[in-house]
């Protein structure tokens, strides 16, 4: 079909395929846990519903069957089948002067606690003071940490470091490292397989939750993958023209170049809207897997949260302690699209030794151990390429200038609290 025209573009605007495409409009069924809860919420609906089903006194009436299966993807030790009395699970739990940990579950001399992060940042030192819960407070014997993000990534170094005062007498997190997109996903869809029909209360449950973590890991049912396929004829379109194959090939392909170009355009006129501000100067990433360049913005693409950073060191600034801070834009799992200031000597990162409250009166503001503040620039979702906050919208100009005003006016927020100090 592709010789008829004298391009891929050409042909593809043209074709009943694209028609079929533009009237598409997937199904999205009534999900009441939607309707409740933000599908990111990790602390009302995240935690409560994967420590509901892991409490074998849960209401749900599955009995020990979840945690078993949940303990058997972690390669945990197994509970006795009859242990359900024996088996303790808290959510939410506080432990003064170490944290509030997300989930605890004590059975038959074995505990296990589960870090649960969908894209709030790590706090300081948080997994290794869940590690001194396991090891004074809980189960001293036999303990296991899980850090469980949408993609089994790993913790940040802040979560990493030793508690304040510890540091010469500080054991190592022993974590592990499972996900949603795989752990719990998978788990879900064997709980379910195994609900009978006339359990129709939690099999409803189950499958609006496993719904909600499709959508937060960006997959789909084969129900729902099914019904759009049918919906856009793609398949008969190809068994009537297999030649085509190639073309869409290239044009998905373009289509991630795209959505990679538009990110980096983003990045770029940022950067040439700083180039105004006298008090910065550019300065190069020492750790240069972390920079932020058009391999970063092409996995973002590819549906890969890759994690990069600019950085400009902010000159003339008087007050010693703030004489190494730099302005910081990035992009990562954890915070998506940010903006925020670090402390970084020769281009490596450094503690915080002074206090981010100056900081506190800008909107959205966040701040750690390893940063003075930070805000997540809430219009981008780096990773969707439709949608209301989706990168495809910035190749409209006035859209693509309104966020980069956005930015460029907390780049200038900071700064002038900074100006202060000089």
């Amino acid at each position: 079909m592709l010789s008829r025209y004298d391009s891929v573009s050409e042909w593809f605007w043209k074709s009943d395929l694209c028609e079929r495409l533009r009237g598409t409009k997937p199904s999205k069924p009534s999900n009441v846990l939607s309707l409740l809860f933000s599908a990111h919420d990790e602390v009302r609906l995240h935690t409560p519903m994967i420590g509901w089903l892991l409490d074998p006194k849960g209401d749900h009436g599955l009995g020990i069957e979840p945690l078993m299966r949940f303990l058997e993807r972690l390669g945990a030790p197994i509970p006795d089948a009859c242990a359900n009395q024996s088996v303790s699970v808290w959510r939410e739990r506080y432990f003064p002067g170490y944290g509030r940990v997300d989930l605890i579950i004590e059975y038959q001399g074995h505990a296990i606690v589960i870090e649960n992060k969908l894209y709030a940042a790590d706090q300081e030192a948080q997994l290794s003071r869940y590690q001194q819960v396991l090891d004074e407070l809980i189960c001293p014997e036999s303990g296991s940490l899980y850090y469980l993000t949408i993609d089994g990534s790993e913790p940040s170094d802040v979560s990493c470091a030793a508690p304040e005062g510890l540091q010469g007498d500080h054991r190592a997190p022993d974590y592990h490292c499972i996900s949603y997109r795989s752990d719990i996903l998978g788990w879900l869809v064997e709980l379910i397989s195994e609900v009978s029909e006339d359990n129709s209360r939690v099999r409803v449950s189950l499958e609006q939750y496993l719904e909600i973590v499709m959508e937060v890991t960006g997959m789909h049912s084969r129900k729902d993958a099914m019904e759009e396929l049918d919906q856009t004829g793609l398949m008969e379109h190809i068994q009537q023209n297999p030649e085509d194959t190639a073309v869409l090939a290239r044009l998905t392909r373009s289509v991630h170049f795209l959505h990679a170009k538009l990110l980096e355009g983003l990045v770029n006129a940022v950067q040439e809207g700083l180039k105004s501000e006298l008090s910065l100067e550019p300065v190069e990433n020492v750790a240069r897997k972390d920079r932020l360049d058009w391999g970063v913005y092409e996995a973002w693409a590819r549906g890969k949260t890759a994690k990069g950073t600019l950085l400009f060191r902010v000159q003339g600034i008087s007050e010693p302690a703030l004489r190494s801070v730099h302005l910081v834009i990035g992009l990562d799992a954890a915070d998506m699209f940010w903006v925020g200031l670090g402390h970084f000597v020769d281009g490596e990162h450094q503690e915080n030794v002074v206090s981010g409250d100056r900081f506190g009166g800008i909107p959205g503001h966040n701040s750690n151990q390893w940063w003075l503040s930070w805000v997540t620039i809430n219009e981008l979702d780096p990773a969707a390429f439709d949608g209301a906050d989706g990168v495809g919208r910035l190749a409209l100009d006035q859209n693509s200038a309104e966020l980069v005003e956005r930015v460029l006016g907390l780049c200038r927020q900071y700064l002038a609290i900074l100006a202060k100090e000089a």
